[in-house]
């Protein structure tokens, strides 16, 4: 075939999925429109302004407004370039970005021609985390794209082309613009690929030396309010959005603290170390995406502030579990369903403005759905996984930091 007709086809391809995105973004926020085109991109109006103010060298974190920057003064200055685009401008250029960036995701999981477009598609409509991530114009289908590229194993974007720098550059570069990633260099690590997870590690400090150097100020200042707990939106841990087991801790207890709790804290410590062990073992057994996804859902339901629409790892996490043959019935069954409750977001029926304080219980068992179903998606995996390390003779617990012990589908797994 003629590379013209390839990149004819390629962009036939992507026509249905840029306009899903399109038409998504515009509507998905309430009195948001299409046609007249007149999105409610609250988030990234956010990042619109915060872009004018570090060219202008003002303060971006103390500011007058509804809604405040709660990245680094790193992610601020990948921000810039929203400054230059105008309103219009930025909305068009990120609904863009976000659904090319969904169709790159999709064929790193191994969709190709009209499979892609299609599942793109599908994705961006019927993903509540997609849609929403959508319509606020939030950063992360960005951030899940850049660990995506460098950690989830699949057929590469740009072919068979030698990687420009290691593995784990990218993952480092996402945990610099948002903490939660950050998750993923201990996963890493425990998981046998140190030399992955020290690039992680280095890539973060060198990105948040950057954000020092050209921001001094802000970065003292966010750095600060950070290790004295302050998440920068503390007082929103309780809303009902929130779905990590930090917010359903607040909900429960119902009391909304100025920092985060210490019970909440715990809490979020023991998801942390079950999440990780579930990756680490599934990673051991040679299922290296399925391992990815465990991670990232462990970061987000530990997290102090987890939206429901952050959870745009669903995806992957999802399409893992239906294509890799090879992992137990009964796990993919339980995964699957946890799938169809986060892609749904029952939750979100709930009315804003009701005090979430005052939820029934059965409410709030709701509300606390995604953890709930979590953790024994966690639980159901560590026990599958100890049960096959079991059958092939292995110690119930991985004490070496070797990758590889017995993995009979990694090399089916690895990057192509």
């Amino acid at each position: 075939m003629s590379a013209v007709k390839r990149v004819a086809l390629m962009v036939l391809y992507a026509i249905p999925p840029l306009f899903a995105a399109l038409y998504a973004g515009a509507t998905e926020i309430a009195d948001g429109q299409f046609t007249p085109w007149r999105p409610v991109m609250i988030d990234l109006d956010v990042y619109v302004r915060t872009a004018e103010l570090v060219l202008r060298g003002e303060d971006f974190y103390n500011v007058e407004a509804w809604l405040p920057w709660l990245y680094t003064p790193f992610a601020a200055l990948l921000a810039i370039p929203f400054a230059f685009m105008g309103t219009i401008g930025a909305q068009l250029f990120w609904l863009v970005v976000n659904g090319l960036m969904v169709m790159a995701i999709v064929y790193r999981l191994g969709f190709k021609t009209w499979r892609l477009s299609l599942i793109s598609v599908a994705a961006i409509w019927l993903i509540e985390p997609m849609r929403v991530t959508l319509g606020f114009g939030q950063v992360n289908l960005f951030l899940m794209a850049l660990v995506v590229f460098d950690l989830m194993p699949g057929p590469r974007v740009l072919g068979n082309r030698k990687r420009l720098l290691p593995q784990g550059w990218l993952t480092g570069v996402a945990a610099a613009i948002k903490l939660t990633p950050a998750l993923f260099a201990v996963y890493l690590f425990l998981a046998g690929r140190v030399k992955t997870a020290i690039v992680t590690f280095l890539s973060f400090v060198a990105a948040t030396v950057i954000g020092f150097i050209v921001l001094p100020g802000p970065s003292v200042d966010y750095w600060g309010r950070l290790i004295g707990g302050d998440s920068g939106l503390n007082t929103g841990m309780k809303y009902y959005t929130n779905q990590s087991i930090i917010g359903s801790y607040i909900r429960f207890s119902e009391e909304n603290p100025d920092s985060i709790p210490l019970g909440g804290l715990v809490l979020a410590a023991l998801v942390i170390l079950i999440g990780v062990f579930a990756a680490v073992l599934w990673h051991r057994l040679g299922h290296m995406g399925f391992a990815v996804g465990l991670a990232a859902m462990t970061a987000l339901l530990a997290s102090p502030i987890s939206w429901s629409h952050h959870f745009v790892w669903i995806l992957p996490l999802a399409v893992v579990m239906v294509t890799d043959k090879k992992l137990p019935d009964a796990l993919r069954f339980v995964g699957l369903g946890f799938s169809l409750w986060v892609m749904y977001a029952p939750f979100m029926q709930f009315k804003d403005g009701q005090d979430e304080f005052q939820y029934t219980t059965g409410q709030k068992l709701i509300d606390a759905g995604s953890v709930i179903l979590g953790l024994i998606f966690f639980g159901v995996a560590i026990a599958l996984a100890l049960r096959l390390r079991r059958e092939q003779g292995l110690p119930w617990l991985p004490l070496t930091l070797k990758e590889n012990e017995v993995t009979p589908v990694s090399a089916e797994n690895a990057e192509r």
